[in-house]
Order: C-alpha cells, then sequence, then structure tokens
C-alpha cells in the first residue's frame, strides 16, 4: 500500500512539474533584437504610475518631470547603439534625503524588452554626455523639500520603435516605479545650450 502512495505522489508531482513546464512555456512572448537573438518581452508586475514627457508625476513622494529626451546624433562604438539624453527633475516631497543615482533609479525598456540601468545607463555613454555637454550624469543627495534637475545618459538599439524610461524612486522597493512612454517624434536634437 505504501509502495503505491510513493507512486501516486511521484506521478502527480511528474504531471504538476511538466504542466508547470507547459504553462510557462505558454507565457513567453519573445521578440527579436537587432542581431536576431530572441530576446523576451518584459512583464512588469509591480506598482507603476504612468508619466507623459514634459509633465510631472508622483510616487511615494518623489515627483518626476522629464523635461526632455535628446538625441545627441552620437553612435557608441562598441555596441553600435545610439546615444539618448534625458533632462530630468526629481522633487523630494518627504521627510528624509534621498539619493538619486543614474545607476540605481533608471531603466529602460526598448521594444518591450527591459535593460536593467547596467545595460543602457553604461560608463561609455555616460562619457558621451560628458564630453557632449561637459557635465556628469546625475548623481545626487535631494534633501527633504529639495529638488535637483540634471541629466542621464542612456543607449539604445537605433531602430527601436517604442520606448520607456523607468525612474524607481525607492531602491529598496524595485516594484515601484514612474514610467515615461517616449516617441521618436518626442525626441528631439540635443542642442549644446540646453544643459542646466
Amino acid at each position: 500500500m505504501k509502495k503505491n502512495n510513493c507512486k501516486f505522489t511521484k506521478t502527480l508531482f511528474c504531471l504538476m512539474l511538466a504542466g508547470g513546464m507547459i504553462l510557462s512555456a505558454g507565457c513567453q512572448n519573445t521578440s527579436s533584437d537587432s542581431s536576431g537573438t530572441a530576446t523576451e518581452e518584459t512583464v512588469f508586475e509591480g506598482t507603476e504610475v504612468q508619466a507623459v514627457l514634459g509633465q510631472e508625476a508622483e510616487f511615494g513622494g518623489m515627483k518626476l518631470t522629464v523635461l526632455s529626451a535628446e538625441d545627441p546624433e552620437m553612435v557608441m562604438e562598441d555596441s553600435g547603439n545610439m546615444a539618448l539624453f534625458f533632462q530630468i527633475q526629481i522633487d523630494n516631497q518627504t521627510e528624509n534625503t534621498v539619493n538619486a543615482n543614474y545607476l540605481n533609479n533608471f531603466s529602460l525598456t526598448a521594444d518591450g524588452v527591459e535593460y536593467p540601468s547596467d545595460k543602457c545607463c553604461t560608463i561609455p555613454v555616460m562619457r558621451k554626455l560628458y564630453d557632449f555637454y561637459g557635465i556628469d550624469a546625475l548623481n545626487e543627495e535631494i534633501a527633504a523639500g529639495s529638488s535637483c534637475t540634471g541629466y542621464i545618459a542612456c543607449e539604445v538599439n537605433k531602430n527601436f520603435k517604442a520606448l520607456e524610461l523607468h525612474y524607481t524612486p525607492k531602491t529598496t522597493d524595485r516594484a515601484s516605479r514612474i514610467t515615461v512612454p517616449i516617441t521618436k517624434e518626442q525626441i528631439v536634437k540635443a542642442e549644446k545650450n540646453n544643459q542646466s
């Protein structure tokens, strides 16, 4: 009798495992990047506030305004990606000092695939920002009740169709963010006199 129970349990476990694998395979949504490599579209399952370019959005006492999306017409030598600059303003309406850093607080989604900051806010593209505007990327401590304005830079495949810039106000809560969809038509040519 015990042998039959054991056999039944093993069979049930195998069926559940196989079913889970079939379901997970059915949920994948793949596309190809510029090199033809299959990439899986990212589905964000946290709390997300949708924002509009040029307009303020708030989450958890932090307010973000993406003032501009700029094309400096620079190509990344290693990847062949294009550089994009984003001028942003962050207002800290909380009672605590908050760090705002291009590498910890920002990421990018291009054509449904999310790229973490180390894949889009790279050191080479930050150098392009410095070469163009003579400024470093955003890396500030914002006191309670204060605000800051600065730039971040991202590299992205020049053939992208849809783009979203993500701001995660709290690095301890990666499941909450403000998202700003940006179309190619909204991206303006970067001008050296635009820097703040």
